[in-house]
């Protein structure tokens, strides 16, 4: 038996035969609602956000996050207040302080003392001299000093006494511009 060529012709006319029967002429279904609601929203970039740009307000307040209340049962407020009752914070320093002056922050100690310090400004990146003492005599201490956008610095302290008495932080302006200065000094009893 021979086989019988099909002319290319003939091909085109079998493949709209076909494609007539199979119903791939169907008209497209009507449009319908959406199955997802899409808002476009333009975001800032990242080279407007003021934490990147280094430009922050010229204060110290902060927005309350908010959130969900935290379950009775997972509370930690017995705790707190135990350790808040051996804890003694000096009066909080928000001052301007010009280059060369030094201001300074007592605590009188009863016995044994953790002592922490956090020093805050606003003015210059450079770092100011931080130094804390016990009845006049210069303690040991651990921390840091950094520095964040173009006029911010702060510095953390801590150090330990084996008694009482009186304990100073002490602040020098070694840069040459004055600086919003802000001073945190406290206690927490051994």
């Amino acid at each position: 038996m021979q086989a019988s060529a099909l002319s290319p012709s003939g091909l085109v006319c079998l493949g709209v035969l076909l494609t007539s029967l199979s119903g791939c002429h169907k008209t497209p279904p009507a449009k319908s609602e959406p199955f997802a609601q899409v808002t476009e929203m333009r975001q800032r970039s990242v080279t407007e956000d003021p934490a990147v740009t280094g430009n922050f307000p010229n204060n110290w307040q902060l927005e309350k996050p908010s959130g969900p209340p935290m379950p009775a049962e997972e509370s930690e407020i017995d705790e707190f207040q135990e350790r808040l009752a051996k804890i003694q914070v000096a009066p909080l320093v928000l001052e301007d302080l010009a280059p060369g002056a030094t201001r300074k922050v007592d605590l009188s100690l009863a016995g044994p003392s953790g002592l922490n310090g956090v020093v805050r400004w606003i003015g210059t990146t450079s770092p100011l001299k931080v130094t804390v003492s016990l009845a006049g005599s210069p303690l040991a201490t651990t921390g840091s000093t950094y520095h964040i956008g173009r006029d911010r610095g702060g510095s953390s302290v801590n150090a330990k006494t084996t008694a009482g008495g009186l304990a100073t932080i002490s602040v020098t302006n070694t840069s040459g511009v004055p600086v919003k200065l802000r001073i945190v000094f406290a206690s927490s009893a051994l």
